[in-house]
């Protein structure tokens, strides 16, 4: 009888123990509010350059809670106070602001000047302060503010594209000889000097020359070639779009919007070329594919060439088509293509340095590199990188220098290969040079002018650092300062632990974090909840130091481990990584990560892996119910929040990117409903009634599966009114999430 209540209160405990420490928002915020305030200057602040970008000013906070504006002569790195607020006070108060108090300044900008004087913005006034202590008053509409280059902050594509063309758009040709009109089937041509004559080019084509395909109307503004021969326009195949219904209960509206889905048709555009002289041309099939898009008529300066870009529907490849005007013929240019896909919308870039001669991104070498290429014949004149690393975004072009800034991943093979750094190179692809230094990852904000730039490296474990360097070399000029975490440390706050483990075969390393339960006890077990968003769009362990991560800190505090990893499938690390989740969504890199969740636990020994759970929203939706459905062995919990759990059934260019067009079985074997039955564990699926971004209908179709499935018993579904995308992200419904995984996992345990 003994043994029985000992074996009843085990089975008994974990739930006493989540009912007596249910998760509480407010507990959350008070430790949000402690830990964040036990650390200071985890950002630079009030940065600003002087408009010739030589001085700098910022503002920093220190030990005793002060905050100081700073001023660095950038040649020297000299840094010294920016004013003296007890001195500051004392002028304004000569006729500025009469009660200027130095403890209430309010000062929220000081921007230097090259001349010496600080330009100074308080609370109620605007003044210059001179070097010798004199202030005049300002008015602030008029501030010279320097305007310094974008920092590297992270961006989704490569770079902005710049593309040289020299059409001119209108009715009227350039030289005034000529006007167009454009109606559906039919172009007309009028001369407007000399004797009447008109050109007309008929939809239905002429004896020795097509037509346009079925479909197809012409419409839009003429692109002229700049000697008046020629122009340009578009030909327009048009397809509605789906609608998709949006229901919203609690404002008791409805409202359709554009949502077409994998394998609908789509509107097809043909760029056309017309000849004064008779006759119009557009690429055929053998030129160019059914499309995503299309996009420029751009001729070349001397109108021998008119120019066009194309994105394949299916995302197997983007480009550059020509139209030769003196053959009369399309053809090709120039493409980035691959038979499982090319993540266009991602890695596509492109920057012309001359009519003939462009930048290109591209994933040939099974790395993102940038190439110089020849516009006359899309021939490669060099590669400007290379290696088994990968360009992750252009920062500058220099055609004067003739040089690239750009940030690199995995270059550096002792690092984290994540860790972004700032590196320059020649366009002939010499001269490479690393700017930014030390094992982090890096974010910069150069001067105007380029030769300085703000250096601020940190990791999860390393709190920020910022350093002044010169751009020629990446040589520090000074340390503007840096975070110390040492009070942090002591209020409690443990650091995400770095962790990385080989992949399922063996072949790459698999890189996370791993966070502690607070408070810990190395003398307990605790249960796991791995946070994943496993889309192909990116990586997403967070890389730089941050105090609070609710999917991290939230359940940590409710004695959960947690863990984040980027698997396979994944970007940034090169394409045979990246094309794991080719027509495979469902993989999500779940075998990487059991794998590395189980090499971890080698490490962290209170990591009690027979209660793991998963959660996730929109993709991390998705695959959160893969892990319970493939590997419910391993998975015993999982939060679901609007999750695209059936890839037919959410928007198409999300989908398409990775899964592919036309629609093939490979779209049903990766949707969840097709293995309901599978499910073992316990799901939390949550939907936001009003999800303008994945369909509801993923949500309902995988509850009425489970439900035919008889799989009712392990299911909590939650239709959340009026919300949008993100719904269990509410703080009402992470507290929710929070309690399931309590009730479905437990709490800590003696080991």
């Amino acid at each position: 009888m003994t043994g029985m209540l000992a074996r009843l209160l085990c089975l008994l405990l974990p739930a006493l123990l989540a009912a007596a420490d249910a998760p509480s928002a407010k507990e959350w915020q008070k430790r949000y509010e402690q830990w964040n305030g036990a650390i200071a200057n985890v950002r630079l602040e009030n940065v600003q350059w002087s408009p010739s970008g030589e001085r700098l000013a910022y503002s920093w906070r220190e030990p005793d809670g002060r905050v100081e504006f700073k001023v660095v002569e950038c040649a020297t790195g000299k840094t010294s106070r920016a004013f003296d607020p007890v001195a500051l006070a004392a002028a304004l108060r000569q006729g500025i602001k009469p009660k200027a108090d130095p403890q209430r300044l309010g000062i929220s900008k000081v921007v230097p000047q090259d001349d010496g004087k600080l330009w100074i913005e308080g609370a109620g006034f605007t003044c210059k302060l001179d070097p010798d202590g004199k202030v005049l008053s300002q008015d602030a509409a008029a501030a010279q503010e320097a305007k310094a280059p974008v920092s590297s902050s992270r961006n989704r594509s490569i770079g902005p594209s710049r593309i040289l063309g020299s059409s001119r758009y209108g009715s009227k040709s350039p030289d005034g000889q000529w006007r167009v009109e454009v109606a559906a089937g039919e172009v007309v041509a009028s001369a407007l000097a000399g004797p009447p004559r008109k050109v007309v080019f008929a939809a239905t084509g002429l004896k020795n020359l097509p037509g346009l395909p079925a479909g197809f109307t012409w419409g839009g503004t003429p692109a002229w070639s700049p000697d008046g021969k020629r122009f340009a326009l578009w030909a327009t195949r048009a397809v509605p779009v789906r609608k998709y219904l949006v229901k919203d209960s609690v404002k008791q509206t409805e409202k359709e919007i554009d949502y077409d889905k994998p394998g609908d048709d789509r509107t097809q555009q043909l760029a056309c070329v017309f000849s004064l002289s008779g006759g119009f041309w557009f690429p055929g099939a053998d030129v160019l594919p059914l499309t995503m898009g299309t996009d420029r008529l751009d001729w070349t300066a001397d109108s021998s060439r008119l120019r066009t870009s194309y994105v394949k529907r299916g995302f197997t490849g983007h480009g550059i088509l020509e139209f030769d005007a003196n053959a009369g013929r399309w053809r090709r240019l120039l493409m980035e293509e691959d038979p499982k896909f090319v993540y266009t919308y991602g890695s596509s870039f492109r920057h012309d340095l001359d009519e003939n001669t462009t930048l290109w991104a591209s994933e040939s070498s099974g790395w993102l590199h940038l190439y110089r290429i020849d516009l006359r014949t899309g021939a490669t004149l060099n590669a400007v990188t290379s290696g088994r690393w990968l360009v992750k975004s252009v920062l500058h072009v220099d055609e004067t220098a003739r040089q690239v800034t750009f940030v690199g991943l995995g270059r550096n093979p002792d690092e984290d290969p994540y860790y972004r750094q700032v590196y320059r190179v020649n366009f002939d692809g010499t001269g490479l040079v690393q700017l930014t230094r030390g094992d982090g990852t890096h974010d910069v904000q150069f001067s105007p002018g380029r030769r300085y730039f703000v250096d601020v490296s940190s990791r999860v474990d390393l709190a920020p650092s910022f350093v002044l360097r010169r751009a020629v070399d990446g040589t520090e000029v000074t340390v503007l300062g840096r975070a110390d975490a040492t009070k942090l440390q002591a209020a409690g706050w443990e650091a995400p632990r770095r962790f990385a483990a080989k992949d399922r075969d063996g072949k790459f390393d698999i890189h996370g974090v791993v966070i502690r339960p607070y408070p810990f006890d190395p003398a307990k077990k605790y249960p796991v909840i791995e946070y994943i968003y496993a889309g192909p769009q990116d990586s997403f362990v967070p890389k730089p130091f941050s105090v609070w991560n609710n999917n991290y800190r939230e359940p940590s505090l409710q004695g959960f481990y947690v863990v984040q990893i980027d698997g396979r499938g994944t970007w940034n690390r090169g394409k045979e990584f990246h094309q794991e989740c080719w027509r495979n969504l469902g993989d999500a890199g779940l075998p990487d990560r059991i794998k590395w969740l189980r090499a971890a636990a080698q490490t962290e020994p209170q990591m009690d892996l027979a209660r793991v759970g998963i959660f996730g929203g929109s993709a991390g939706g998705q695959n959160t119910v893969h892990a319970l459905l493939r590997h419910g062995d391993f998975y015993k919990a999982g939060a679901a929040d609007c999750g695209c759990h059936d890839n037919r059934v959410d928007k198409l260019w999300w989908n398409e990117q990775w899964m592919g067009y036309p629609i093939g079985p490979w779209y049903a074997a990766n949707a969840c409903l097709t293995e309901a039955a599978k499910l073992q564990g316990r799901l939390f699926l949550t939907v936001g009634e009003s999800d303008t971004n994945v369909d509801v209908k993923c949500s309902y179709d995988l509850r009425d599966a489970l439900v035919a499935a008889g799989k009712q018993d392990k299911l909590e579904f939650t239709v959340v009114p009026g919300a949008n995308h993100g719904a269990c992200e509410r703080t009402d419904m992470r507290e929710k999430r929070l309690a399931f995984f309590q009730r479905a996992l437990g709490g800590p345990l003696p080991r």
